[in-house]
């Protein structure tokens, strides 16, 4: 069965985003959960935001993939997504917002944010929650990602 390959809070960053691209597995489903392009407060003076080509690129991937908005996304800039969706994925009920806002009332397998820019892995209550962290702008000063397969979930350091 294929793997999430799970990431928020790029922020636009070029050089990230091919860390990450270098790591994508070809059957892996990609879920970035917010704050890809960070274009709300573009970092303009870093010659590594490249939003642009991150959208590109991103559509070009031949990966099933899943995409919710962020604080800091312009809707505008990548139109017709949303700010939270649901899949089913290895028979699990999974949800992903950004998670700057409540997280859903419905009952969920797994339930996928970033926002806070801190890593986590929490089990309650029979719903395993996931917060990649940011490969970009860690606050817990580890840039990572996380991987869900098989029913387990890990947080993967960059």
């Amino acid at each position: 069965m294929s793997r999430l390959f799970i990431t928020a809070d790029v922020h636009g960053n070029y050089s990230v985003w091919q860390k990450l691209l270098s790591k994508l597995l070809p059957d892996d489903v990609l879920v970035i959960a917010g704050d890809f392009f960070g274009n709300r407060f573009p970092d303009a003076n870093n010659p590594g935001y490249q939003p642009e080509t991150l959208r590109q690129e991103y559509l070009d991937l031949p990966n099933q993939k899943y995409f919710v908005y962020g604080n800091c996304d312009i809707p505008g800039f990548f139109p017709n997504q949303s700010y939270g969706l649901s899949f089913l994925h290895d028979g699990k009920q999974v949800f992903v917002f950004h998670g700057d806002s409540n997280p859903p009332r419905e009952k969920y397998d797994i339930v996928i944010s970033g926002h806070t820019h801190v890593s986590g892995i929490q089990n309650l209550d029979g719903t395993l929650y996931i917060n990649p962290g940011s490969p970009a702008r860690p606050k817990d000063e580890a840039a990572s990602y996380a991987v869900y397969q098989n029913g387990k979930a890990e947080i993967i350091e960059i």
